[in-house]
């Protein structure tokens, strides 16, 4: 994805979650591509919803806190500027988040109980905010390069291209692009006053923030009845969406299909696996194993369902998590071909849970999981069946884009064309 490009949304949710990931609220191992970000006594874990092993964890006797408690005391004793000081809580959360921070683990994270509550609206897709993509900020504002449709952005008539150039009067020329988003932020049910450039008109838009959904796939049809649909995370109501759009463009009589996990970070275990099992016949999808996870766990395909028509499965550099457990479980099991790059290489799995006393959340990885050929793909990732590199000029656009403006130039979607109009 285009470092140039964020979504508003999100961007407020790294301004309240820094870099202190975590996952979600029902103690889900989850399997996510997240940027880097134990102290902790932990009553028990609850894998995959219910379908993993239970296992207590209580390290309690093991752990001296009076190495804290006497740095506390002494601050609020002695430190001459005592009142000018964060408060004990805000102090220990701090110590919490450098604590899990300086294990070595990049996934691991510290959550205050409002920064967990922030990270899971983001994994379930749920917002508060007004639904739209800023661009690069510049001198003329900032462009809005998407807007998601039935969102309050949408509702209110703001289209993609216009250009905020101030927010509630006060002018955006010049700020940066996280100022900017959080300006337009705010509280659910408040209305934000956007003045708008649009071509050479000058409009003044008020958009009501509220919840914000943001879709994960989307379909087409392309040339020679071959069905096309990506899926941007396997988050949330993903393998709904993915169901639903299948059945219609089988209901459209597509002969063949295009799968895309291009530029797919990844997302929840139960959702990757929901999805094989609609498309792929009887067959293992992946395994688990590790701290808890023991011994090894299979994820199977009962073949209930199963796509009976040639498909290939497009996958790059930025294909990560559980993208790599769909692919891999389609290479391993000899389903479809996997077209483009290599991809990301994360094979280890992320599990969370509350601490006790309700003193926040923990994230740690945990587990490994393995294709159904019993490898480890960590710093690996899949190789494709066929490479195929990406027009250069378009190897940084996100695929909504490359699809909407410049799918005649994309080499790999192409070579997937062209791959099932051979079969």
């Amino acid at each position: 994805m285009d470092n140039s490009i964020h979504n508003d949304e999100q961007i407020v949710q790294r301004q309240v979650i820094k870099k202190y990931n975590g996952a979600r609220p029902w103690q889900v191992a989850v399997l996510m591509l997240m940027s880097a970000a134990v102290a902790a006594l932990v009553l028990f874990v609850a894998l995959l919803g219910g379908k993993g092993r239970y296992r207590l964890i209580d390290g309690g006797a093991k752990y001296d806190s009076s190495l804290i408690s006497t740095l506390l005391s002494d601050i609020d004793k002695y430190y001459y500027f005592h009142d000018d000081a964060p408060d004990t809580e805000k102090l220990l959360e701090d110590a919490a988040h450098d604590i899990v921070n300086s294990i070595g683990d990049p996934y691991a994270a510290y959550y205050t109980n409002e920064e967990y509550e922030a990270f899971e609206n983001s994994i379930n897709g749920s917002y508060k905010g007004i639904g739209v993509l800023l661009g690069v900020t510049d001198g003329n504002g900032a462009e809005i390069v998407r807007v998601y449709e039935g969102n309050p952005a949408a509702k209110a008539g703001i289209r993609e291209g216009d250009t905020v150039i101030a927010v509630d009067g006060k002018s955006t020329l010049g700020l940066p692009h996280e100022e900017v988003s959080d300006l337009i932020s705010g509280l659910d049910g408040t209305t934000v006053a956007l003045t708008i450039k649009r071509g050479e008109e000058t409009l003044e838009i008020d958009v009501e923030r509220g919840d914000v959904y943001i879709k994960r796939v989307y379909t087409e049809i392309l040339e020679n009845s071959i069905g096309y649909i990506r899926i941007e995370s396997f988050t949330g109501n993903a393998a709904e969406e993915f169901n639903e759009g299948l059945d219609g463009l089988l209901g459209q009589g597509i002969e063949s299909l295009i799968i895309d996990l291009r530029n797919n970070p990844g997302g929840s275990l139960d959702v990757v696996v929901a999805i094989c099992d609609r498309i792929l016949p009887e067959c293992t999808i992946t395994t688990l194993e590790g701290k808890l996870v023991d011994p090894p766990q299979s994820f199977e395909s009962t073949a209930e369902q199963s796509l009976e028509i040639p498909y290939a499965v497009l996958i790059n550099e930025n294909s990560a998590s559980s993208s790599e457990i769909f692919a891999s479980a389609v290479q391993d099991n000899k389903c479809a071909a996997l077209i483009g790059k290599n991809t990301y290489g994360k094979g280890i799995v992320q599990s969370s849970w509350a601490l006790r006393n309700g003193q926040g959340y923990i994230k740690l990885t945990t587990d490994v999981y393995r294709t159904p050929n019993g490898k480890l793909i960590h710093e690996i990732g899949v190789a494709p069946d066929i490479e195929v590199e990406q027009d250069a000029e378009l190897v940084n656009y996100d695929i909504f884009f490359i699809m909407r403006d410049f799918a005649n130039r994309d080499l790999q979607l192409k070579a997937a064309i062209d791959y099932l109009n051979n079969k």
